[in-house]
């Protein structure tokens, strides 16, 4: 039986090289850009920028499958 050949996804590498970019700068984000604007005693402000950080990154990381890959963006039935 002889093996067929792996088809590539020529759009695979950057579709992986904006997936590392996208959620390294939310670490870098999180690592440097929250604790250079937020105040150190703010734990609620602390929280929130986590949150929304991260759901920037979750919505840019979405955009981003939709329009590399071609994902369908999860709809609301």
């Amino acid at each position: 039986m002889q093996r067929r050949r792996r088809r590539t996804n020529f759009l695979r590498p950057m579709y992986r090289l904006g997936w590392l970019l996208i959620w390294s700068l939310w670490g870098i984000s999180l690592l440097f850009g929250i604790p250079a604007v937020m105040p150190h005693d703010d734990v609620v402000g602390w929280g929130f920028m986590t949150l929304a950080v991260t759901a920037v990154a979750y919505l840019a990381h979405r955009l981003w499958d939709w329009w590399v890959m071609g994902r369908p963006l999860p709809s609301r039935r």
